[in-house]
């Protein structure tokens, strides 16, 4: 009980670095400078008592305590979800390295996931890292064996779920361009598509595309019907591919393995 106590306090602690990845980066702000977080309204710098996760907001009920602005309640939320990903990861995998992967997979996918909701973009400096990572996993995989399934099996694996994950994307991507003279994937997209490839190898490219495609269409069809249908209207499609690896990740579902 003691160390799932821990983890969690850990990964609610990890969430509000997260909330500061998913304010700060879209805006091209440095996540270390300044080192604290600081109101978005009023721009004071938060104290001590402040910061503490989830319990600063309960008590500061959701405002802030110079300005008196309304906090949103993401932040808590974001705390929370990193908590349970911590948790879930290391109940999943045990304590492992193969749990640690996961669980900073998952964070990387919460910042992702809310940063393309608003800003519908995912920025190159989560992805690129993440591609070499991804890869630097691989070649420890290689010599080592240090990791489980589902994370990538070696260096081989990993490129072929690099050039696979991109490479889908970058030609569906330009084929439509050819035929729309529209812009209908991201270059974000793309590489997260990569990123997450060359993580988990070439296994996880298929769920992640067929649950995020899948989902991504039922919510398009959803906002368009309710909004008038607009065909043209621009959808995020991040958070979908991100519940496609997290399904791939945790979940047994015998169409969505492969084996090792």
């Amino acid at each position: 009980m003691a160390l799932f106590i821990l983890l969690l306090v850990l990964g609610l602690c990890i969430g509000s670095f997260l909330n500061v990845c998913i304010y700060r980066l879209p805006r091209d702000m440095s996540v270390v400078k300044p080192h604290r977080s600081f109101c978005t309204s009023c721009k004071r710098q938060l104290g001590s008592l402040e910061n503490i996760p989830v319990l600063s907001w309960v008590l500061l009920g959701g405002k802030c305590k110079g300005c008196k602005e309304k906090i949103s309640g993401r932040y808590p939320l974001v705390e929370l979800l990193s908590g349970a990903a911590m948790l879930l990861s290391f109940v999943s995998f045990g304590l492992t390295p193969t749990a640690l992967v996961v669980y900073l997979l998952t964070a990387t996918l919460i910042v992702i996931s809310l940063i393309d909701f608003d800003f519908k973009i995912i920025p190159d400096v989560i992805n690129l890292p993440g591609v070499v990572i991804g890869l630097l996993i691989a070649v420890v995989q290689h010599f080592f064996q240090i990791f489980t399934y589902p994370v990538t099996s070696g260096i081989v694996d990993s490129l072929i779920g690099l050039l696979i994950g991109g490479g889908f994307f970058l030609v569906i991507g330009e084929v439509y361009y050819r035929l729309t003279k529209r812009e209908g994937i991201g270059g974000g997209d793309i590489k997260f598509l990569a990123m997450t490839g060359a993580i988990l190898g070439w296994r996880s490219v298929a769920p992640t595309i067929f649950v995020g495609s899948f989902v991504g269409a039922i919510v398009g069809l959803l906002i368009m019907f309710f909004r008038g249908g607009d065909r043209q209207l621009e959808i995020p499609f991040g958070p979908y591919l991100a519940l496609g690896v997290l399904i791939y990740l945790f979940t047994d579902l015998p169409f969505f393995r492969f084996p090792y």
